[in-house]
């Protein structure tokens, strides 16, 4: 298959992975069977590989509807977002709605359009989940990307992409050919950062630490595997008998713009 140029992903996802291809493309395997990718996020390695055989996975439902829809229905959702406005009234119009309570396509374009124009690119749910990121301000977002939508439409299959917990990586037979790569909400590197409002059942030490084990046991078993995280004591902590290395980051999340540049840890086995 020619690989299609995808630059940027079609979210605007705190802590996306864009910044750290180089890295990244360094480490990936020259072969690959299968890729999976169970925080799927904005999905900026899997659109780069543009894998032939993969699952993209996430336990966010609103990120699995949204690819499922730019799979299926691109050009219904490229008319959706193309009535849409750069406008604060008409973004906390939208932001109160339900996900629920919308079809399909309907809920795709509230992603998109509220990924693109609030603040800072961030997904953030309350502990009822609900969406309660403040609007942007910015002067141009480019909510549409007609030509973006269409190209990953032809790189996405539906039948590919999964609503599912990353523990059920445990359930699946992989082979060592195969590679996985992990990109969780981060752990926060002071008590400003918050990345465990990524669904309403939020991400906590517990859940990281989980995610540790079974990396363990994906690497002992001879699986390529790649994960990302903040370079803090405790992921150092987490995963001190693998390799890792230290690459310098952009942490837009921060509203603080002295405290925005940030270490990423990249942690590999069997590569």
């Amino acid at each position: 298959m020619t690989k299609i140029n995808i630059t940027k992903p079609i979210l605007k996802w705190a802590g996306g992975k864009t910044q750290l291809l180089p890295e990244l493309s360094k480490l990936l395997p020259k072969k690959i069977k299968k890729y999976y990718e169970p925080f799927i996020g904005g999905g900026a390695l899997f659109f780069y590989v543009q894998p032939k055989d993969y699952l993209i996975s996430d336990s966010n439902p609103e990120l699995i509807n949204l690819y499922k829809c730019v799979a299926q229905k691109p050009l219904d959702l490229i008319a959706k977002l193309s009535l849409m406005t750069n406008e604060e009234s008409f973004y906390y119009q939208i932001r109160k709605k339900r996900f629920e309570d919308l079809e399909k396509n309907d809920a795709a374009a509230r992603t998109i359009y509220l990924n693109r124009t609030c603040f800072n690119g961030l997904y953030r749910v309350n502990k009822i989940g609900e969406f309660n990121v403040p609007f942007g301000r910015y002067k141009n977002p480019d909510f549409i990307q007609k030509e973006k939508i269409i190209l990953a439409s032809k790189i996405l299959k539906p039948s590919k992409i999964k609503l599912m917990d990353f523990r059920e990586i445990n359930n699946m037979k992989l082979s060592k050919d195969d590679f996985v790569f992990f990109d969780p909400p981060y752990v926060p590197l002071e008590g400003y950062s918050d990345f465990k409002r990524y669904t309403k059942e939020q991400f906590y030490s517990d859940s990281h630490i989980e995610l540790a084990e079974l990396f363990s046991k994906l690497a002992k078993d001879g699986i390529k595997v790649i994960l990302t995280n903040s370079n803090t004591d405790f992921v150092r902590k987490l995963f001190k008998n693998h390799n890792m290395i230290t690459v310098e980051s952009k942490r837009n999340i921060n509203i603080r713009g002295n405290k925005r540049k940030g270490q990423d840890l990249i942690i590999y086995a069997n590569i």
